[in-house]
């Protein structure tokens, strides 16, 4: 999880944001159904830096919808001299290409965001070799994928990924059932009953005393043959206006800038995408924004860690807060705050 929090001041923003997908295909040419698959290792690779190193990308063949594919970097100076490489968050990249048509590019929404380090030169003795990056993305895509990895810059001959999916679930209503169970008792006081149609109710801590937030929760879902693709959003206040999800990055500014909303503080908005299958929901993307006037208090602010919310501390009221790129948002809750 990105946060930046409070606009105008610093934010780290964490080295190994990941950024890769899986494909699917069946016996017919789209996808494959089922509960397993045989994976290999696959691979490309490239001489950059002049020919005096190779870079070499690897992935599994194959990657269950909603779990992560990883492809990996692995630099090799294969000259008879030291080289001097310069690794960093753009180092390593992956240009994803579905067989809907979405173009996913991972490194495209932290262009021009503040805090994003300079590259950090390394030097590469003769023989030595040294990963460059791992790239990992949850597979929300039908497939089949193409794969374009990007080592220091260049492009690798492009990889594809086979997505395997159990099936579809049943009806519209085990699909909602499988998405509130999957959000960890976050819309358990708000939760949406049928698809497209919002509801008011109240979003609680995880823990702590923090009151609870007046919201409007909805749901959206969009079936595909082998799996379905759930949107929850959820606004603080309820009649909060103005908020926009720019896809394919679960987000609610546009890429690559940092932008809150019209209305006056205080306000929230929460985007946390969905996977869901015959036998279970995978959250696979979010983001959040949160706007608050300044006090001398704090609120608190939980994040989503595998499986389930944990505190990460507290932050000072005031400004606008920003979050993205987990599986799960991080939520403020605002209602601590005057």
């Amino acid at each position: 999880m990105k946060r930046l929090a409070g606009v105008g001041s610093l934010v780290a923003i964490a080295l190994g944001l990941a950024a890769w997908a899986g494909t699917a295909r069946a016996d017919a040419g789209l996808i494959r159904v089922g509960k397993g698959a045989p994976s290999r290792m696959r691979s490309s690779s490239r001489l950059v830096l002049h020919g005096r190193v190779r870079c070499t990308a690897t992935v599994r063949t194959s990657v269950q919808i909603g779990q992560s594919a990883t492809v990996k970097l692995v630099v090799r100076n294969v000259s008879k001299r030291p080289v001097k490489v310069y690794g960093g968050v753009f180092g390593a990249s992956a240009l994803v290409r579905a067989a809907d048509g979405t173009t996913y590019d991972p490194s495209e929404y932290l262009r021009g965001l503040p805090g994003i380090p300079p590259p950090i030169p390394t030097k590469l003795r003769p023989g030595a070799k040294m990963p460059e990056g791992r790239i990992a993305i949850p597979v929300r895509w039908r497939g089949p994928l193409r794969i374009t990895p990007s080592c220091l810059g260049k492009a690798l001959p492009a990889l594809h990924v086979w997505v395997v999916a159990a099936g579809p679930p049943a009806d519209e209503t085990a699909a909602v059932d499988e998405v509130v169970a999957a959000s960890g008792h976050l819309l358990d006081g708000c939760r949406p009953q049928t698809p497209g149609v919002p509801v008011d109710g109240q979003i609680y801590p995880p823990s702590g005393t923090a009151p609870p937030m007046s919201a409007q929760c909805s749901l959206s879902i969009s079936p595909d043959r082998a799996f379905w693709v759930a949107q929850v959003l959820v606004l603080v206040p309820p009649d909060l206006p103005g908020v926009q999800i720019f896809q394919p990055y679960e987000l609610l500014w546009p890429l690559g800038s940092l932008v809150g909303l019209t209305s006056s503080p205080p306000y929230e908005a929460i985007a946390w995408e969905f996977v869901v299958t015959r036998d279970k929901a995978t959250p696979v993307a979010a983001s959040s924004l949160a706007a608050t006037n300044s006090s001398s208090q704090t609120a608190p602010f939980f994040d989503w860690h595998r499986s389930g919310w944990r505190q990460d501390g507290t932050g000072s009221c005031g400004g606008t807060g920003f979050a993205f790129g987990g599986r799960g948002p991080s939520v403020e809750f605002i209602s601590a705050c005057p």
